[in-house]
């Protein structure tokens, strides 16, 4: 477990506001003293959806401890916010200097596609982390859960909250992010398999920050006055639509549950705003990422079941995907969520 820390408040503030921060890469170093596959002029790199707030920190609190055990180099990055033309930006200028590898969690897979060619073809190893680009020519995703997982644990919160019956509505965050499209869709096929009496209104609500995340929420509760639920799928939707229905006076009325960090979810937990949040352990998260970067820096083959120093499960590889499986969705209500610190 995860002890929250003192500055959690504000990394929480971080994220309601997705204040604007440095894109500057910042490096970790492991010490030549330490032990590890890697050498320590190995240079890997991760860019994030957005800097900045709970859940990239953990990522990259995994990363940097991955990075040390292995004595190699590690940088994270990313955009200040969601804006996928400037996460292909941050790539290629990784690209230019030279790291070894380098994972993404593609904001908008089509759109970051070519560039990812262009840096295997220049001779980066390439993967994907946190959310895929299956068409592009990552050698693996690192994958936090499966998306059916992950989509059939949040509506089976949902329903547990609903006591399984009402209209429901989803807010999600960039349409074109596959993940974000696979998690809903497989929401989606368990509610109707399980939850008949429930119903999906107003389609899917797409935004970009918490703001428009806020907006949408609104505009939910006003457009159907009976709803009961909520799903905010991306972790900067959370805080939000969880705000939303504070400012509504509709905690007991309309339950949220979504994919935000324990961090992100917590003031919300307590208030009642949310009921739980689905997730899975980030640190570890970015610690595999590391790991299988430098799996294939140094071309070590995965196995079907691998062993992964600084992680306490095994971790699964499925070849036909080129997929690494980090493990089963965790589910954070207020019972739990103050154990972890991103």
């Amino acid at each position: 477990m995860k002890k929250i820390t003192g500055a959690a408040a504000l990394i929480i503030a971080g994220a309601v506001t997705l204040a604007a921060c440095s894109n500057t890469p910042t490096s970790t170093t492991g010490s030549p003293d330490q032990t590890g596959s890697g050498s320590s002029d190995v240079k890997v790199a991760f860019v994030s959806q957005v800097e900045g707030i709970p859940y990239f920190n953990g990522f990259k609190t995994g990363g940097e401890r991955a990075a040390a055990d292995l004595s190699i180099t590690y940088t994270q990055t990313g955009p200040a916010k969601a804006d996928s033309t400037e996460q292909v930006k941050i790539l290629d200028g990784l690209v230019s200097q030279q790291y070894d590898a380098i994972a993404v969690s593609p904001l908008d897979p089509t759109s970051i596609n070519s560039s990812l060619s262009a840096a295997a073809s220049a001779g980066v190893k390439i993967a994907t982390s946190d959310a895929d680009a299956p068409e592009s020519e990552r050698a693996v995703f690192v994958s936090q859960a499966s998306d059916e997982a992950l989509g059939s644990t949040v509506m089976d919160e949902l329903a547990k909250a609903m006591d399984g019956t009402g209209q429901f509505g989803i807010v999600s965050g960039s349409a074109d992010t596959a993940t974000f499209n696979n998690w809903i869709a497989a929401a989606q096929a368990q509610q109707e398999a399980e939850y008949p009496d429930m119903e999906l209104v107003g389609g899917i609500r797409y935004t970009t920050d918490t703001a428009q995340a806020l907006q949408e929420a609104q505009n939910l509760m006003t457009a159907f006055p009976d709803l009961k639920g909520i799903i905010a799928v991306p972790s900067t939707a959370i805080p939000g639509v969880a705000q939303a229905v504070q400012n509504g006076d509709a905690i007991g009325r309309v339950a949220v549950t979504g994919f935000g960090s324990p961090q992100t979810s917590g003031e919300f937990l307590e208030s009642g705003a949310m009921t739980s949040t689905v997730l899975w352990d980030v640190e570890d998260l970015g610690y595999l990422t590391v790991w299988a970067l430098n799996q294939l820096v140094t071309e070590t083959p995965f196995e079907a079941t691998n062993e992964v120093p600084g992680l306490d499960q095994p971790v699964s590889y499925d070849e036909a995907t080129k997929t690494l499986l980090l493990g089963e969705p965790t589910v954070f209500t207020k019972d739990n969520y103050a154990d972890y610190d991103f």
